[in-house]
């Protein structure tokens, strides 16, 4: 077969040009993605995070809890003073700890979003509870330190009341009231 030196010349010049194209695109095309700007270079993915101290005490810790993510706030002894985070149910709280890390303070919506705030003693019994109800209304309750439930202060739809109740939770007074109408009192 004979080639003419034209023809070569002109296979060459293609053969070069797709040479060239091909490794302009690889050349350009990888600076280009370098550059690109990728959601996960702006990310930080971790287990944990710690900030310390300058005596590299831990003062802030972010990890998860059963799966769940929780923010804590220590205290110069290294103790929890402030937890934030989610339930089991997904559901957030807030806890308030005292000095040695015992919750006092509990903050809460329930997986139905249902707000409540509970006061614990140094025992760590709930003593104050204060919540909704499904429907929106409030309720307060004071309990002994056996959990009794002993003052109880509540909103039912058009009717108010309060009751006092002995140590084992039985009612001893009971004042309730219907809007526009005369409270009615019961001591038992």
């Amino acid at each position: 077969m004979r080639l003419y030196p034209g023809l070569v010349l002109v296979l060459s010049s293609v053969f070069c040009g797709f040479l060239g194209a091909f490794f302009y695109g690889l050349i350009f095309d990888s600076r280009a993605s370098a550059q690109a700007p990728n959601p996960s270079q702006n990310a930080l993915v971790t287990g944990e995070i710690r900030l310390v101290d300058e005596t590299g005490r831990t003062r802030l810790l972010m990890t998860l809890v059963r799966g769940k993510p929780r923010f804590f706030m220590l205290d110069d002894n290294g103790e929890y003073r402030l937890e934030m985070g989610l339930g089991e149910q997904g559901e957030p709280h807030i806890w308030l700890r005292d000095t040695d890390g015992a919750s006092k303070v509990q903050l809460a919506l329930s997986g139905r979003g249902i707000p409540s705030m509970v006061l614990q003693d140094q025992k760590n019994r709930q003593r104050m509870l204060l919540a909704l109800s499904r429907e929106g209304e409030p309720t307060f309750l004071l309990r002994d330190e056996n959990g009794a439930d002993r003052v109880a202060i509540w909103r039912d739809g058009d009717t108010e009341g309060l009751a006092l109740a002995d140590e084992k939770g039985k009612p001893v007074l009971t004042l309730s009231a219907k809007d526009n109408q005369k409270a009615s009192l019961d001591i038992f």
